[in-house]
């Protein structure tokens, strides 16, 4: 996982990013734009130019939008590569120790280079 490209995009890039995405990936298939627009009651402009990063928006038009993706709001701060799909019962708790300790890049790194040398990868 590359962390630097993400540190050096804003975070209204970042965010939009991540609501283009969700917006593609919703239930029951993709969401149009218009669609999405239409259900945060703002423009397609708008929107166009928030997913493009051209805009940031405002904290209630984000909750209208994780609304309308019917999303919690902080999904749409989350970078969608962050952590693995947590699915696996077997990475779960690995990544739970990630958080709750709120290991740094650098300590993730650390941390695998010791598992790599403990198993021998």
């Amino acid at each position: 996982m590359d962390y630097l490209p993400a540190m050096k995009r804003s975070v209204g890039t970042m965010v939009g990013e991540r609501i283009k995405s969700l917006r593609l990936q919703s239930r029951g298939g993709k969401l149009t734009q218009q669609r999405l627009a239409e259900r945060a009651g703002i423009s397609v402009s708008f929107l166009s130019m928030i997913e493009r990063g051209e805009r940031s928006a405002h904290v209630d038009t984000l909750a209208s939008l994780a609304e309308a993706l019917e999303v919690p709001l902080d999904e749409l701060f989350r970078e969608k590569n962050h952590l693995p799909e947590l699915t696996d019962a077997t990475l779960r708790p690995l990544a739970e120790f990630v958080q709750r300790h709120r290991l740094s890049r650098r300590e993730v790194d650390r941390l695998l280079t010791v598992a790599e040398a403990l198993f021998g990868v």
